[in-house]
């Protein structure tokens, strides 16, 4: 997929989503996705999983991230990006269109036209027809925030109580209190009450209502918007 900016941290969430989506009803919906650490599917600092992901997570596609600074967890693709550009002839391209127009050429190439010798001199169609009849439908009504919330649930999350007592999670501000300024605390989810629990050296200390995972937060991808109900009145 094509898009009209320097790099796909720069490409609005929305957008990408809208594209994949559209790749979702022509191939099928992935069982998983394996994703780089950068936005907008991975965080740069890991302490968090992005608003994309969680979508992802809750149309039922595992996300599977790679090591940071490790592209070689996804060779084949790292590699297939290299093989596409050099394929498309970059310097002959006239704009954007016209990109997706020669990458769509070539991939149709490799997968339906070129014979590869390890595969007997058969296509990969050929040998993979599943690519073409074996696929998860993409609807959305697919969609359930519970998959988010069990997935939330097994992690731990830590964060350093600031000095006037108040913590920062999914672009949130807690307010854990005075006594904790300047220590660690570790935050966990309650899949059931929906709320953050907050530990102090594993004796909970706070409850906070996690507003910003409701259903309509994930499925707008906003849970990393703040209103008013986010903040520290819990």
């Amino acid at each position: 997929m094509t898009f009209g900016y320097g790099r796909i941290s720069q490409v609005p969430v929305e957008e990408v989503r809208k594209r994949l989506i559209k790749y979702f009803f022509r191939w099928g919906k992935p069982g998983s996705m394996r994703v780089d650490n950068g936005e907008p599917l991975g965080h740069p600092t890991m302490t968090m999983t992005s608003p994309l992901a969680l979508w992802l997570i809750a149309v039922d596609i595992d996300v599977i991230w790679n090591k940071p600074r490790c592209p070689q967890q996804n060779g084949v693709v790292e590699n297939m990006q290299g093989t596409s550009s050099r394929w498309v002839e970059l310097d002959k391209i006239r704009d954007l269109d016209h990109l997706q127009i020669r990458l769509d050429q070539e991939s149709f190439l490799q997968r339906e036209k070129l014979p590869v010798k390890r595969l007997a001199r058969k296509t990969r169609i050929e040998c993979f027809p599943e690519l073409e009849t074996s696929r998860r439908i993409y609807h959305p009504d697919d969609f359930d925030e519970q998959r988010v919330y069990n997935f939330l649930s097994k992690k731990v999350y830590t964060r350093k109580v600031s000095a006037v007592g108040n913590i920062s999670h999914y672009g949130h501000v807690f307010s854990v209190g005075s006594k904790s300024k300047g220590q660690y605390v570790q935050l966990k989810f309650d899949k059931q009450s929906i709320e953050w629990i907050i530990y102090d050296n594993q004796k909970e200390i706070k409850r906070k209502t996690a507003h910003h995972l409701a259903k309509e937060a994930i499925l707008n991808l906003t849970v990393c918007q703040r209103t008013t109900k986010t903040f520290m009145s819990d």
